[in-house]
């Protein structure tokens, strides 16, 4: 399935031709009728050479008036051939260029030039002069080259020529790829009585089937096919590069607008930034300057914009750069779709380019290397490179993620996966990839954080294990694999739950240790009857009291008792010892034996049932199972 653009200047015959071809015109609005003027979309369809070698083809008329270019830019973008109309009698004039000039920028390289109306031509030399006047005007183009037919749609003459290049053209022109992705930019949304939504465009990237599940975005409305059609004819399945028509249920008519886009779950979502390689044009009136409001086209959308220029003050006429575009609304693009900047007022064609990222997640700083280096990257389009800066920016993520965002064909992307894995340029950790530099990076990043935690927190033997995954943002199916290498390594201890640095250890001043001698004589005198949790930090401060619980040489047992650990040792194992001889306990023989008040009875108790080194029956205690 092929589908060919028109374009060229207002009244040079584009639609007339459009009718001479197909026998369909293509101007469907009343006010096109009664201004014999195209003002939007048009649609047509013919086949095209003969027998088994013939081709259906659809076509998109589009408006050549300058009030209506933006119009234009809405149809041209899914197109396989141009079909450049010059009119005999005028030739090149202001929307010819302007037209040529958007579809270099969208990269519309095959291409037939009909020369119009050369029935109201009677002079060879001036339809001599026209043709070298147009040569020159496709000379540097993407259709520089192309064949160049007079035809007249009234009389008929060189019709028969004319459909014969444009098949000859075609076949040469690859069949668009199934990369299992279907996405549909939205031209036209209606209504019809006993149907519901109807939407148009041309289908990309994939195919679709009647009962398919689908969403619009970047609204994420979602929906199911209901029926579909091409060229008027019913199909189950409509396959890349055709014009389709989608009937759709669940979704209305007014919650869809043209330049949604309409595709199966998961393949594209919208986007407010977008990095972008980019091409002024030689013959714009000024330079493209940071900050400037411009808006977009991109498939079917039309959105404004303001410009971030990235490496340069500023990008001059012919100049060629990277930018980011900060977007009004959100738009639904994947990597590689061609765009166009145009100038709001006055209107004006500016340049265009493709899209290196849609989804860069936040602003880059201007004139940074990293950032230039990366869209030069982005822009070569290397597989292997591809994957490694989109596994940069979502690093860490799934398989299933990646290949979604990856943008590149399915089975050239898990090939490519594949040997990423096996060199250790990608490493796969409990389902989870992340690049070898976002690994040593994670390192870097863990070392980081125990080091200023220390620096911190000097009197603590190291970071609480969970508040260490908190601050480095990860699932324990990565933080967990990523400790044990950094373990192992040496790069970090482990003691209990805490992670250190291996060199450091808690050091008291002079003051301090005085404080921690002087605590200490304290419990051994106090016995049993310890000084309270609220007492013992009065006494040497929080930070050295926690430094202590750190260093075991102090055991709460609760919010208000605790032990220093001779203590603690001695008491517990008293508890322990008559546990052996009498099988149960309870919390008066426990005060009587440790001679104390049930206070400190039950605080012991409670504190070796969550040890599980004792467990509660009724009003007695059982030695636990550990």
């Amino acid at each position: 399935m092929y589908v060919i653009g028109t374009a060229g200047h207002v009244d040079h015959g584009k639609s007339t031709l459009v009718e001479a071809l197909t026998g369909i015109d293509p101007d469907r609005l009343a006010e096109e009728k009664a201004r014999e003027m195209t003002i939007d979309l048009g649609f047509a369809w013919l086949m095209l050479g003969e027998g088994a070698a013939a081709i259906e083809v659809g076509v998109v008329d589009v408006p050549g008036h300058r009030d209506f270019i933006e119009n234009m830019l809405a149809g041209v973008g899914g197109i396989d051939l141009a079909l450049f109309v010059v009119a005999a009698d005028e030739g090149v004039m202001p929307q010819t260029k302007e037209h040529l000039a958007i579809l270099d920028l969208l990269e519309v390289s095959a291409g037939v030039v009909a020369l119009t109306k050369v029935d109201l031509v009677k002079e060879p030399d001036w339809l001599e002069l026209v043709q070298l006047d147009l040569k020159d005007a496709l000379a540097g183009t993407t259709l520089a080259g192309a064949p160049i037919v007079p035809v007249s749609a009234r009389t008929g003459t060189g019709m028969a020529t004319l459909r014969q290049v444009l098949w000859q053209r075609l076949q040469a022109v690859p069949p668009r790829v199934d990369k299992g992705r279907p996405r549909l930019a939205i031209d036209r949304v209606f209504s019809l009585a006993g149907f519901g939504t109807v939407v148009t465009g041309t289908l990309l990237d994939g195919r679709f089937q009647s009962g398919d599940l689908v969403e619009i975005q970047p609204t994420s409305l979602t929906g199911r096919i209901r029926g579909l059609q091409t060229h008027k004819a019913r199909r189950d399945v409509a396959l890349p590069g055709s014009r389709t028509a989608v009937n759709l249920t669940g979704i209305d008519k007014s919650e869809v607008r043209r330049g949604d886009v309409l595709a199966a779950p998961g393949v594209v979502s919208g986007t407010r930034l977008l990095d972008v390689a980019y091409r002024h044009l030689p013959d714009a009136d000024a330079p493209l300057k940071h900050n400037a409001e411009v808006k977009l086209f991109v498939g079917a959308k039309e959105v404004m914009a303001r410009t971030r220029v990235l490496a340069e003050a500023q990008l001059n006429p012919g100049q060629q750069g990277w930018l980011q575009l900060e977007l009004s609304e959100p738009v639904a693009v994947l990597r590689g779709d061609r765009f166009i900047l145009r100038r709001p007022s006055p209107g004006a064609t500016l340049g265009g380019g493709t899209i290196l990222d849609p989804h860069p997640g936040r602003k880059h700083r201007r004139f940074h290397a990293n950032v230039v280096s990366r869209l030069q990257t982005l822009a070569q389009g290397a597989p292997k490179e591809l994957l490694l800066q989109v596994l940069a920016r979502l690093e860490p993520t799934t398989e299933s993620k990646l290949l979604a965002q990856g943008e590149l064909e399915r089975e050239t992307a898990v090939a490519t996966l594949q040997q990423l894995i096996a060199s250790g340029d990608i490493l796969l950790i409990n389902q989870q990839l992340i690049t070898h530099n976002g690994w040593r990076d994670l390192e870097n990043k863990l070392l980081f954080v125990v080091g200023n935690y220390h620096q911190d927190n000097p009197l603590r033997l190291g970071i609480p294990r969970e508040e260490l995954r908190s601050r480095l943002r990860l699932q324990p199916a990565l933080f967990n694999p990523l400790l044990s290498q950094a373990v192992a390594a040496n790069v970090v201890s482990e003691v209990g739950s805490m992670i250190k640095a291996p060199g450091h250890a808690i050091r008291f001043s002079p003051e301090q240790q005085t404080a921690v001698n002087a605590l200490l004589r304290r419990f051994a005198a106090a016995g049993i009857n310890s000084p309270s949790v609220k007492e013992v930090k009065a006494e040497v401060g929080e930070a050295v009291y926690q430094a202590l619980v750190d260093l075991g040489e102090i055991r709460p047992l609760n919010a208000e008792v605790v032990y220093a650990q001779a203590e603690y040792a001695q008491f517990t194992q008293a508890i322990v010892q008559y546990l052996r001889q009498h099988k149960t306990i309870n919390a008066a023989q426990v005060r009587d034996l440790l001679n104390t008040s049930r206070k400190y009875a039950i605080a012991l108790l409670e504190h070796l049932d969550d040890l599980k080194i004792t467990r509660r029956v009724g009003d007695e205690r059982v030695l636990g199972e550990r």
